[in-house]
């Protein structure tokens, strides 16, 4: 067998991606490596996925798989969190004598082109950003460094020199990209489920219809996803579904969107569309709360929503302001009372640990996460990421700990001006029991697992890790002022 292209999801596990937190993780299709097959499938090419984590292969196995395939491109992708990986897996590439030219993408590549291609030279080819017609383009070459300078968005290797070539403008109109290839991956129903809070049936799917998003949020990774918000029109988005409904039994679908609301004739029509199909299917989806009306709520109630998670990140006015996030408490109040009211469950993602985080503004969030109404809440800590404006400021705020192995959101790799890595994993577990000890939450989901058996087995896990975590050797009392 010889191919085209090989991509490669490099094998991480549980506990490298969430630290204490695997028993509460997600393995979700990895969109971007199908989104880039399909593109190079539709022009003739010859493709295979490789998803290392969900197929339980170590480096070596998927090497060893690679090798099988004689392929004339090796793609891999990596967020920050498994550029180690990934590069660990062009090496041994390189090691075993295949000469294939490895191709890197993901966030951190193109976030950090030059730097990453210096820094990992196994990679001889980085994606920057969008890959679907990036990949085109090299797949048409010989990887020969003249061919190379005429490609945009990429960086490259040309000998002892790394070369960056012109941006690549991003997709206008992402509908003229076919439909992931999920038949590629191993199969959705048995190796793919999301978090524990993420679904309520199975078997669930994960789609991203939108890219881009209309927030300016300091901590957010934005040119890689896009400034621009693009969106896949209602009838594509049906497609998907439609594909995923019956050719993988999804009875769930989580909608990845950053702002999936965002656009409300669109999402409108999808509700329309989904009404008229009568597929019985759940959703749940990311929203900012300026999309919440009470007659919008209705409606999507009515085509499936079950659950709406909002970016809230702090209960401090001030703290949202550091992180630009352009609203104030009082409206994410309002958007979950009205979520809430509509019967729709609020779930909130909060950040502890930044800029300008203190130990009063950090109680103000535990307060606002008990006393909101929200239903579920999830929370991590304030991470710099390559690409956000906060990676290129962090070192003004505070201490940041530029180890892209420790870049996961589940340990404090950024410190604030005045507080303690103890103190802010006190906080965070202390913000734990706060929320989840409480009658009316434990006996939520003891309803929940009643209504839906499939689910009870996650939620003792995650409990049990949750309870692990937060009653665990006991950190520094984060109402100490101690910065030491």
């Amino acid at each position: 067998m010889s191919l085209d292209l090989v991509l490669i999801n490099p094998p991480l596990t549980m506990e490298e991606r969430y630290g204490k937190f695997a028993a509460l993780g997600s393995n979700t299709p990895n969109l971007g490596l199908c989104y880039l097959a399909s593109s190079a499938r539709s022009k003739g090419f010859s493709v295979k996925i490789f998803d290392a984590p969900v197929q339980d292969l170590d480096i070596n196995q998927t090497v060893s798989l690679v090798k099988e395939c004689r392929p004339r491109f090796i793609g891999v992708t990596a967020p920050t969190v498994s550029i180690i990986r990934a590069y660990r897996v062009a090496t041994a590439i390189k090691d075993i004598g295949i000469k294939s030219p490895v191709i890197l993408g993901g966030a951190h590549v193109s976030a950090l082109p030059v730097e990453t291609m210096k820094e990992f030279p196994a990679f001889d080819i980085g994606v920057i950003n969008e890959g679907e017609l990036t990949i085109l383009d090299i797949l048409n070459t010989d990887a020969n460094p003249r061919d190379l300078e005429k490609i945009s968005g990429i960086v490259f290797r040309d000998h002892e020199d790394v070369l960056l070539t012109l941006p690549k403008r991003p997709i206008e109109d992402i509908d003229l990209l076919p439909y992931p290839a999920f038949d590629l991956l191993p199969d959705l129903a048995k190796y793919y489920r999301p978090s524990s809070h993420s679904y309520l049936r199975l078997p669930c799917a994960s789609l991203v219809s939108s890219r881009g998003c209309n927030g300016k949020c300091l901590f957010c990774a934005r040119p890689f996803i896009g400034e621009k918000y693009r969106g896949h029109s209602a009838e594509y988005t049906l497609g998907m579904i439609d594909l995923l409904v019956k050719n993988y039994r999804a009875r769930d679908i989580l909608f990845y969107d950053d702002n999936f609301l965002l656009d409300k004739k669109r999402v409108t029509a999808i509700c329309e569309g989904l009404l008229k199909k009568n597929y019985n299917i759940s959703w749940s989806c990311l929203a900012r709360n300026e999309t919440i009306t009470s007659d919008f709520l209705k409606l999507i109630k009515r085509a499936g929503c079950w659950q709406i998670a909002f970016g809230i990140e702090s209960g401090d006015q001030t703290i949202l302001n550091n992180l630009n996030k352009r609203t104030t408490v009082e409206k994410n109040l309002k958007a979950i009372e009205l979520t809430n009211k509509a019967g729709i469950h609020s779930r909130g993602y909060f950040m502890i640990g930044c800029p300008g985080e203190t130990v009063e503004s950090m109680k103000k969030t535990m307060d606002f996460t008990v006393s909101s109404g929200l239903k579920d809440f999830h929370s991590t800590f304030c991470t710099p990421m390559p690409g956000s404006e906060l990676f290129d400021k962090a070192e003004s705020y505070g201490k940041f700990e530029k180890d892209w192995n420790k870049l996961g959101f589940w340990e404090p790799a950024f410190i604030p001006k005045g507080l303690s890595s103890k103190q802010l994993i006190a906080t965070h577990k202390k913000m734990l029991r706060a929320f989840y000890l409480r009658p009316k939450i434990l006996l939520r989901y003891a309803v929940f697992g009643i209504l839906h058996p499939e689910r009870i087995a996650s939620y003792i896990k995650a409990g049990l890790a949750v309870l692990s975590y937060v009653f665990k050797t006991k950190a520094m009392d984060p109402v100490k002022k101690d910065g030491n």
